[in-house]
């Protein structure tokens, strides 16, 4: 599995069994309903003539008795479950009680004054249970998740190690395919007298690696936030380093700082650059927001 992965599985594994562990009560939705019982007590249910509701219970239903079954039906359908209907509209509230092994309820039915207010399912569940359940499942997140954690960091170590090796052997296999500098002379400098002058290019391989000095003469520090090397109106630029001799860092979207009379010195990475050869480039060097833009035309790969 790639590394990356294993963080969005350790993200999507934490939300699946997080969503499980969330109290019931936020099953509600709607026309249903969820209450989580200690040991017992009163609840109230709304109904509907024109609806069915059903109550559900965690264990076997042994006692069901209505204390006004002229004006609402109870029916068991299955030794956990009643079904129950007010037969009038008008009907006066009135109770249910329920009685299982490990609990018992009173149930309080009133007749909704709409039919959206309504319940159709209503779930007793028993709190210690449900709490127990919660306690278990959030224990798999957490063990699942150190585990997944665990399995990165042996991954990062694996990678880390072999990365050494692995750029070796890119670089090896580009320097068999080509390798030569070749001097470049190109220069130019804005109207802030911030100076930009390309040094030479080394290629290795497919790629070019073009070098670039800026001398900064102006009384501001020139932060260089982007390097383009363009042809025509598409940038070939791929991995781009500055370096400066200035104490102040980079800091966000700057990839460099050259100081007030200082020199700083780049490097752009042109990728497939044998497709370009013979072709005029141009290297555009600018601060934050296309500011002290610096153009340098005339750049020919040979």
């Amino acid at each position: 599995m790639p590394p990356r992965s294993l963080p969005l599985l350790i993200a999507a594994a934490a939300l699946a069994l997080g969503a499980l562990a969330a109290p019931a009560r936020a099953q509600d939705s709607g026309q249903a309903r969820t209450i989580l019982v200690d040991e017992g007590g009163s609840y109230e249910v709304l109904v509907h003539p024109d609806f069915v509701t059903i109550l559900y219970l965690p264990d076997k239903i042994d006692k069901a008795i209505g204390s006004d079954t002229t004006s609402y039906e109870v029916k068991p359908i299955g030794p956990n479950s009643v079904a129950l209907r007010p037969l009038k509209a008008d009907a006066r509230p009135a109770n249910l009680a329920l009685a299982t092994a490990s609990m018992k309820v009173s149930v309080v039915l009133r007749v909704a004054s709409s039919r959206d207010a309504a319940m159709t399912q209503v779930t007793f569940k028993r709190a210690d249970v449900e709490a127990e359940l919660e306690r278990r499942i959030v224990e798999k997140v957490r063990a699942r998740t150190a585990e997944l954690e665990a399995q990165v960091a042996a991954m990062k170590q694996q990678r880390d190690a072999e990365l050494p090796t692995l750029a070796d052997e890119v670089i090896a296999a580009r320097i068999l395919q080509r390798r030569e500098l070749r001097r470049l002379d190109a220069i130019e400098r804005n109207d802030d007298n911030v100076v930009i002058e390309t040094k030479d290019v080394l290629f290795l391989g497919d790629d070019a690696f073009v070098t670039f000095a800026i001398e900064n003469r102006n009384r501001a520090p020139y932060r260089v936030a982007t390097v383009a090397m363009l042809d025509g109106t598409r940038d070939t630029a791929g991995v781009v380093r500055v370096t400066s001799d200035a104490a102040e860092t980079a800091g966000a979207n700057v990839l460099g700082v050259v100081r007030p009379g200082g020199h700083g010195q780049g490097v752009v990475v042109v990728r497939r650059a044998t497709d370009l050869v013979g072709k005029r480039l141009t290297l555009v060097v600018a601060e934050p927001g296309g500011r002290g833009k610096v153009v340098v035309g005339r750049i020919v790969l040979r």
